[in-house]
């Protein structure tokens, strides 16, 4: 069965209320390549609290329909401990390595989740934090194309559409129109195939957008029309 989610970042993190200095944890880097030269690569956490803490570690495929985000739980990643528990002020290398080989001319896309698992002694100070960070993991294949962004505008939407073989990952997104109104988006990730969208703000009625984003594949600028190109 799918879990649906909203869209997710790099890291994202998840809580319930609690003070977040009182439980917190610590990860780097907050995104894994894996591929056929590096089949397996670590993180770092790190328990900066005074308590100690109990986490652990999901696996999951991750993929896009119409931009929004799915999981499903995987074997393909080995992750090694699975769960394990942080004393104050110590640090725990988690290893994530590949259970079958890469293929070529291929990107899969993963998700690992760090969990806070509650404990009884967090039930004493009331409600409890519980932190989930999630990280990307992309497996690349050797010849796998790159990103191929395509930028189209439909009525109040802006869409960034990834025809490439790689993932896109627009770090920041700004846009100005040909009135000298301009707007700024934050992150978002346009999987092979997939895409990024955007609502403009009430009033935006330019005939003409120019967008300047940051990206993993580079500086992006340039301009979209209104009417996307049939």
């Amino acid at each position: 069965m799918k879990r649906l989610l909203a869209p997710l970042l790099a890291p994202v993190v998840l809580a319930l209320a609690f003070p977040p200095a009182a439980l917190a944890f610590q990860v780097r880097p907050v995104r894994l390549e894996l591929g056929s030269r590096a089949t397996a690569s670590q993180l770092t956490v790190h328990n900066p609290t005074t308590r100690p803490l109990l986490l652990q570690a999901e696996a999951f495929d991750w993929s896009q329909d119409g931009g929004a985000d799915q999981l499903k739980p995987t074997q393909a990643l080995i992750v090694n401990p699975p769960i394990f528990e942080l004393a104050p002020g110590a640090t725990q290398v988690v290893r994530v390595g590949l259970r079958q080989a890469v293929e070529s001319g291929v990107e899969r896309s993963h998700r690992l989740w760090l969990s806070q698992v509650p404990t009884p002694g967090d039930a004493d100070d009331g409600v409890q934090l519980l932190l989930r960070v999630s990280l990307p993991v992309f497996v690349t294949g050797v010849a796998t194309p790159a990103a191929q962004p395509q930028w189209q505008r439909h009525g109040d939407t802006l869409e960034l559409h990834n025809a490439g073989g790689r993932h896109l990952h627009v770090h920041g997104l700004q846009l100005v129109s040909d009135q000298g109104g301009s707007t700024r988006f934050g992150p978002c990730y346009a999987l092979p195939g997939q895409l990024c969208r955007w609502t403009l703000p009430a009033g935006w009625s330019a005939a003409t957008t120019r967008y300047d984003a940051d990206t993993s594949a580079g500086p992006l600028r340039g301009v979209v029309d209104a009417v996307a190109p049939r």
